[in-house]
């Protein structure tokens, strides 16, 4: 109601988060989250550990597993916040330059125990021009779901629906919610470890 109330002030209809892309089937193995926003990063764990029980990250929550330098566990429900200082010392926030993150998409893709990617994608200035340009001809190798939390409006330069339309196209699951996107990730896992 509150969101509403705003957006009529601002003279702009408001709509509920939305979920565009294919129906992927759910499917046993890990949930890799992969995010370049901590905060981020924090919602789609508290989501996820409520079903799926411990989840590994460089930034967990309290009383969660850390993983460690390597930022991975074999086997495990793994969240990597690559935005966390430790991983931007010397180099541009992913948000700006995915190179690393956009590497442990392709491991991940890759990774037989890996059942569901999940990714953010953050539009606006000083994000990256074209994330859709890195991101859709990775996701367009995946065998798996790559489920993505799409952060923006349609006034940013990158193109809300734009962007979300290329990375539909290359196959991913796009969502207007963060929380959305993570509760459809973590529901595919589960049904599949059912």
């Amino acid at each position: 109601q509150t969101a509403a109330a705003v957006a009529e002030a601002l003279g702009r209809p408001w709509r509920e988060p939305t979920r565009q892309g294919p129906s992927p089937e759910p499917r046993s193995g890990a949930l890799r989250g992969l995010f370049s926003g901590g905060t981020l990063c924090d919602e789609a764990m508290l989501v996820a550990v409520a079903t799926l029980g411990d989840v590994w990250s460089n930034v967990p929550l309290a009383g969660q597993p850390t993983l460690g330098p390597s930022l991975t566990e074999p086997g495990r429900h793994v969240f990597v916040d690559f935005g966390d200082d430790q991983l931007t010392a010397g180099r541009p926030h992913p948000m700006i330059d995915g190179t690393i993150r956009n590497e442990r998409i392709a491991v991940e893709l890759a990774d037989p125990e890996c059942a569901v990617v999940l990714l953010d994608v953050v539009l606006g200035h000083g994000a990256h021009r074209d994330p859709a340009d890195e991101l859709a001809p990775l996701i367009a190798t995946a065998r798996k779901p790559v489920i993505v939390s799409l952060v923006g409006t349609r006034d940013d330069p990158q193109g809300r629906d734009q962007t979300a339309a290329r990375l539909i196209e290359a196959g991913a699951v796009v969502h207007a919610s963060n929380a959305a996107a993570a509760r459809e990730a973590v529901r595919l896992v589960s049904e599949g470890a059912a």
